[in-house]
C-alpha cells in the first residue's frame, strides 16, 4: 500500500535532495505540494510532474496525507508542525526542528501525545562513511575528537544563527559520536558585522574532549570528523574517504573506491534518512533521529552559544538565513 504524503516547501533543498527520491518511489503518492508562491509551483509542476499543488495550507490538510515532509524555512517550522501534528499527520522535518529548544520540546511532546512518527533530518547520521566510522569506533573511548565545518562565505551575522542554521549538523555529530556532552567554552570572531569563525569545546561523559571548529573564510567547503582514543584514529573526510589509523597500519574506505559508484544522495545520507522515515511510518517504530533527539541536539547547541556569552537570538530578532540551495 502506498503512503500518501504532502511536501511543504519547494525551495532548493526540496529540488536537489527530496524530489529526486520521492517522485521515483512507487510506494509513495504525493497528494499535495505547498509553496507560498504560485510561480514556484508552476515551475515545479512542469519540471517534476507533481500535479497537486497549493498555496493554501488548509488545502494540504484537505488532501488527507498520512505523512508530511516539512522543507520550509526554519522560522516557519513550529507553526506548520504544530498544525500537522494536531491533525495526526506523521512528520519529517528538515533541521532544525524549530528556532528554539523550547519550541522543539513542545513539538516532541505533541508528537508523542498524538502518537505521530516524527523524524528530523540530521542526514550526517545516515551518511555512509559517518555511519561506518561509528561502527568501527564502537567500544572505544574518545580521548579527543575534532569536528570541522568550513565554508568560503560568511552568510550569518551572529553565532546563534550560524550554529542553528548550518553548524547544527556538526553539533549533532558531536553527540552522535560523543554522547551527552557538557559544553565548556565557545569563542568566535566577526568581521564587518558577520561571523567569520568559531571554536567550541565540550566534554564527554567519560572525560574526553570534543572540539568544534567552524571557519567562514575558507578556500572551499570542507567537512571532517577525527576521533582519537584507545590506540586508534578514525578520520572522515566528508563524504568520500574514511581512514583508520593504528600503530602499525592504516585502512582506507571510500564510496568512490575503484569499482564502486554510489549516488550522491545515498552517500550523503539523504536517501537513507528518507527511506528510514517511510519505513517508520509503516512500522510505527521510533526514528533514529526522532524529535527528542533533535531536542537534545538543540539544547546542546544553545549551551554552546551561551558559553560564548552571546544571546540565544538573532540581532533585533531578525532572521538572516541564507538559502544555499536556491530560491524558496
Amino acid at each position: 500500500m502506498s503512503i500518501k504524503i504532502a511536501i511543504i516547501g519547494a525551495g532548493g533543498i526540496a529540488e536537489r535532495a527530496y524530489f529526486p527520491i520521492l517522485v521515483q518511489k512507487p510506494d509513495v503518492e504525493i497528494v499535495s505540494l505547498y509553496s507560498r508562491t504560485q510561480a514556484t509551483l508552476d515551475r515545479i509542476t512542469s519540471q517534476w510532474k507533481i500535479d497537486y499543488t497549493t498555496t493554501d495550507m488548509h488545502a494540504v490538510l484537505d488532501s488527507r496525507p498520512q505523512a508530511a515532509f516539512v522543507l520550509s524555512s526554519n522560522h516557519s517550522h513550529f507553526d506548520i508542525c504544530k498544525l500537522m501534528l494536531e491533525n495526526n499527520i506523521d512528520l519529517y522535518v528538515e533541521k532544525p526542528l524549530a528556532t528554539s529548544a523550547a519550541q522543539a520540546e513542545t513539538l516532541a511532546a505533541l508528537a508523542d501525545e498524538h502518537k505521530c512518527v516524527m523524524e528530523v533530518a540530521f542526514n550526517r547520521r545516515y551518511a555512509l562513511l559517518y555511519k561506518k566510522a561509528k561502527e568501527i569506533f564502537e567500544g572505544h573511548t574518545i580521548q579527543t575528537a575534532l569536528v570541522q565545518k568550513h565554508r568560503p562565505e560568511s552568510p550569518h551575522v551572529n553565532l546563534f544563527n550560524q550554529y542553528l542554521d548550518d553548524t547544527i549538523h556538526q553539533i549533532d555529530l558531536m553527540r552522535y559520536y560523543g554522547g551527552e556532552l557538557e559544553a565548556l567554552s565557545t569563542h568566535y570572531s566577526t568581521l564587518n558585522n558577520h561571523l567569520i569563525g568559531a571554536v567550541s569545546i565540550a566534554r564527554t561523559p567519560e572525560g574526553g574532549l570534543v572540539t568544534l571548529v567552524n571557519n567562514l573564510q575558507a578556500g572551499a567547503w570542507q567537512e571532517s570528523v577525527t576521533l582519537h582514543g584507545d590506540g586508534m584514529t578514525v578520520h572522515v573526510d566528508a563524504f568520500r574517504e574514511l581512514r583508520i589509523r593504528y600503530g602499525d597500519h592504516e585502512e582506507v574506505y571510500g564510496t568512490d573506491r575503484a569499482g564502486k559508484w554510489i549516488p550522491g544522495l545515498r552517500e550523503r545520507g539523504f536517501e537513507g534518512e528518507i527511506l528510514h522515515f517511510l519505513d517508520c511510518v509503516q512500522t510505527r517504530q521510533r526514528p533514529m533521529t526522532d524529535a527528542w533527539e533533535a531536542v537534545k541536539t538543540q539544547k546542546f547547541m544553545e549551551d554552546l552559544v551561551v558559553a560564548s556569552g552571546d544571546p540565544l537570538s538573532s540581532p533585533d530578532n531578525s532572521w538572516d538565513k541564507v538559502d544555499r540551495w536556491g530560491d524558496s
